[in-house]
């Protein structure tokens, strides 16, 4: 074989390799490079649709589930915060958890009602006998009642092993 043969055959696989990738090109690659970014169109406008759909449901909630979210909410707040300031119910249950715990409920003295900050507000004095742990278990368990309790004062002192003394704490209520 020859330079020049040599050089035909180089040139026609050359030709043949050029014509073979224009062929793949026009009959496979275009076609779906134009169906690839069809599909990338059709993703964006999923994307989109379930972005809008997202927002309609979060501006739209549903209304039985949103009723029953309210119903909660109003209850919650009706326990922290009562209709009234029934100042007797109050201390009626705080002697029913003081007996409970082994404190002694030796007294209470009810202030007069008023408002504060919108809310009916009075301040009851607590005169009380226990040990240490069991007025501390009493205390948490007032402000874990669920009703808005501020304790605002503790005096006293330890006579015979246990604390004897008054707590100073505040009630509210939407009205008086």
């Amino acid at each position: 074989m020859n330079a020049r043969q040599a050089r035909l055959r180089f040139f026609g696989m050359a030709a043949l390799a050029a014509a073979l990738g224009a062929s793949f090109y026009l009959l496979s690659y275009a076609p779906q490079r134009d169906a690839l970014r069809e599909k990338e169109a059709e993703a964006v406008m999923l994307r989109q649709k379930s972005e809008e759909a997202a927002a309609f449901r979060r501006s739209h909630p549903d209304p039985a589930k949103e009723a029953k979210s309210a119903a909660e909410r109003k209850r919650a707040i009706d326990a922290m915060i009562p209709a009234r300031l029934d100042a007797g119910n109050f201390v009626a249950e705080a002697e029913k958890r003081a007996a409970k715990l082994g404190v002694a409920l030796l007294g209470v003295v009810p202030g007069e009602p008023g408002t504060t900050g919108g809310f009916a507000a009075e301040k009851l004095r607590l005169s009380v006998r226990g040990d240490y742990f069991a007025l501390m278990d009493f205390l948490y368990m007032m402000e874990q009642q669920g009703r808005f309790v501020k304790i605002d004062a503790m005096r006293g002192k330890v006579e015979d092993g246990a604390f004897k003394g008054e707590i100073e704490l505040w009630i509210y209520a939407r009205a008086i």
